[in-house]
């Protein structure tokens, strides 16, 4: 589905006159990058105060709330599942997300075919099936029924309780963080993708599916967008019905969850399975979770890209998963066979492609280490030329198929035209330093890969093999992205992602972590020997230590959270919904009955009428596909006494209110509705309420007067 993250890559045309089959775009007023923020804009932000204790009792508690019951989910469709399995500690809790997310976004596309509506039911039928069929093969492979059932709690060692004070203290620090982007609990992006995020969660709690294969036709009802990743949608709407809570409230919700545990968790996890499970590694990977902006503030602040954002926090876990399964790995606190490791990856995987493609995109580039090096483990290990030659083999189709996956997983070239942005050299110099996006170089975590190259260099394990390659990875996926002069190339290696380079600068975070992570904790640790310290001696170092980057690393977190929250002001000049608007809209159930269609141009965040209020619009996204009756409306409402057809397509459509939220528009364009504009003068509408230069319109020609 288009996006405003294919504004650019449309060409940039200004085609500011509505088509009567469908709606261009214009990029017309929009600038990309985070220098976007003028002085103007960065004073009001500097003075703009947090609203969280000015907020309703009743709107924090909606937040709190629905974090909980994010949890919630995560915990009946994921935890549950991954004990079962066998997982135990940062495993359990970083695979619950990605189980659960699984679930959830595999039942929403079965729930249609049973006949059954989404709500709770669906994923928890799911759950429990997979919940039988793992116990079943536990008891029959297990002696005893405690062991089978993984349910029996597991000690806490010295390892635990480090791990769970690291993983609090990171997520304390981005729920924070993330909170004061957000500005307010209800708070919304205002940015263009949003106008079909939120709109699609009140679609899935209407028409009652939220499958990847139908939610599409919200914007498209002849099915022109036969799939859309709809994963995170549908746990929103899970939220959302449960919680009774807003849907703005509902999706603030989510990301401070998604941001500040699951994230954090799944970076510790990987990190910890490939440079092992010290609790030097543990804490360093922590403190790398919260220490580079570009994720998981960058998903927030640029698109806005919120299913990515769930796809990559969720990605290092189906990536440890895989290094597990191939015997790759210093972490052996939990030991499973490899078929329950296989289980784990095909639990983990469909979520983060369900989630988002991108995700699962940035799965196989990152994996392709893991593979390699199993593949050389295999091979030296030989003993006859059959099993070299299927090793050869085996990596020929292995090659094949991934070419085969980025061919179908490439979305259609008018969304791949993204320029470049800087040159070569400059690109390199940005990847280095991890100054990714925001223009604060992330000096901690820069610092941590490259103490990781050099401790690479002198341990030469399959680990450090792995992740040194992985970063580099990253590093060229990045590169290639914003300054590739070759577009063919460019275009081979990044177009699963839009040739968008926001994108990769979130996906190099994921990159960078283990290898940022193991070069703190192996230095630490080289330290620690050379003092000869203690125990004790070393943790309280430790301990400061790593208190002692954190604080390093929050200049850069501060400024990119300033930036980010940019994006989620709202007053008179938003550039989405204006504060007046926001206020019109949370009264309209008092004035629009149940069902009636309301007009307006979605472009000027008219369309989100239908996610505050749950009233029907006639165009729930900017870009979706315009039908006749439809185009009738748009362009000859005003007018509609001396026009027919007008009074017919009104009647079949239902359209019975008009939104005017004047002229100005997500991206500074100009794509006035006909149909819509110059209302006051109108004598087929009438006003009825109005706050500010908002205003609701009733029509009341075509018989309805």
């Amino acid at each position: 589905m288009f996006s405003d993250k294919d504004c650019r890559a449309a060409g940039a045309r200004d085609d500011s006159q509505p088509n009567r089959r469908g709606l261009r775009f214009s990029c017309q007023g929009r600038s990309e990058g985070p220098d976007r923020v003028g002085a103007r804009e960065r004073d009001s932000l500097g003075r703009h105060p947090s609203a969280y204790r000015k907020a309703p009792f009743a709107v924090v508690s909606q937040l709190l709330g629905a974090m909980i019951a994010t949890l919630l989910f995560y915990g009946v469709f994921g935890f549950i599942l991954a004990r079962l399995i066998g997982l135990r500690g940062l495993w359990s809790i970083a695979a619950a997300p990605a189980f659960a997310t699984t679930v959830i976004g595999g039942s929403s596309v079965v729930a249609p075919w049973l006949g059954l509506r989404w709500n709770f039911v669906p994923p928890l039928l799911c759950a429990a099936v997979i919940a039988i069929a793992v116990v079943g093969v536990r008891l029959m492979l297990a002696r005893r029924a405690a062991t089978a059932f993984g349910l029996r709690p597991s000690p806490m060692t010295a390892g635990a309780w480090w791990t769970a004070a690291a993983l609090a203290v990171a997520a304390g620090i981005l729920a924070l963080r993330v909170m004061a982007v957000l500005g307010s609990p209800d708070a919304i992006s205002q940015t263009f993708d949003n106008v079909f995020h939120l709109n699609a969660i009140r679609y899935i709690t209407d028409v009652g599916t939220a499958s990847a294969l139908e939610i599409g036709q919200m914007t498209s009802p002849g099915g022109g967008v036969p799939f859309y990743p709809a994963a995170w949608h549908a746990t929103a709407a899970l939220v959302v019905q449960l919680t009774g809570a807003s849907i703005p409230v509902v999706v603030n919700a989510q990301t401070i969850v998604i941001a500040a545990v699951t994230w954090p968790a799944a970076a510790m996890l990987l990190a910890r399975t490939l440079a092992g499970g010290r609790t030097a590694v543990t804490v360093s990977a922590a403190v790398i979770s919260v220490s580079v902006p570009a994720f998981p503030f960058l998903p927030m602040d640029y698109g806005v890209l919120y299913p990515y954002q769930l796809s990559l926090a969720l990605a290092p876990v189906a990536l440890a998963a895989t290094a597990r399964l191939l015997g790759i790995g210093g972490e052996r606190d939990v030991a499973l066979a490899p078929g329950w490791w296989a289980l784990v990856l095909i639990g983990s995987l469909p979520g983060v492609a369900l989630a988002h493609p991108g995700g699962f995109v940035a799965w196989l580039a990152l994996s392709v280490p893991m593979v390699l090096a199993f593949a050389w483990r295999v091979w030296a290990r030989a003993r006859g030329w059959r099993t070299r030659v299927l090793v050869v083999a085996s990596l020929a189709g292995y090659g094949v198929l991934g070419i085969l996956l980025l061919k179908v997983l490439r979305p259609p070239l008018p969304t791949r035209l993204w320029p470049t942005i800087m040159d070569p050299v400059s690109a390199v110099v940005d990847a280095v330093t991890l100054t990714l996006y925001y223009p604060v170089p992330a000096s901690v975590a820069a610092a941590g890969v490259l103490l990781g190259l050099v401790w690479a260099a002198i341990d030469r394990t399959r680990e450090s093999f792995v992740m040194v390659a992985s970063w580099a990875i990253g590093v060229i996926l990045f590169v290639v992205v914003t300054s590739s002069p070759w577009g063919n190339l460019r275009d081979a290696l990044t177009g699963s992602w839009y040739n968008n380079w926001p994108r990769l600068a979130a996906l190099c975070v994921v990159a960078v972590a283990p290898l940022a992570a193991y070069g703190i904790a192996r230095t630490a640790q080289w330290a620690a020997a050379r003092l000869r310290l203690r125990a004790t001696s070393a943790a309280v170092l430790g301990a400061v230590g790593a208190i002692a980057l954190l604080a390093a690393a929050q200049p850069g977190l501060q400024a990119a959270a300033d930036r980010a929250h940019h994006s989620f002001v709202m007053n008179a000049s938003s550039p989405l919904l204006s504060d007046d608007e926001a206020a019109l809209l949370s009264r309209l159930d008092e004035s629009v009955p149940e069902g009636t269609v309301i007009a307006g141009n979605p472009y000027t965040g008219a369309g989100l009428a239908y996610a505050y209020s749950g009233r029907p619009v006639l165009m729930p996204h900017i870009l979706m596909d315009v039908s006749e009756d439809m185009a009738e409306v748009n362009d000859g409402l005003r007018d509609a006494d001396d026009d027919p057809a007008v009074c017919h397509a009104v009647d079949d459509l239902d359209v019975g209110y008009v939104l005017d939220f004047g002229s100005r528009e997500v991206h500074g364009g100009d794509h006035a509705l006909p149909g819509l504009t110059d209302l006051e003068d109108s004598g087929a509408v009438r006003l009825v309420d109005q706050q500010g230069d908002a205003r609701l319109f009733e029509v009341v020609a075509c018989g309805r007067g």
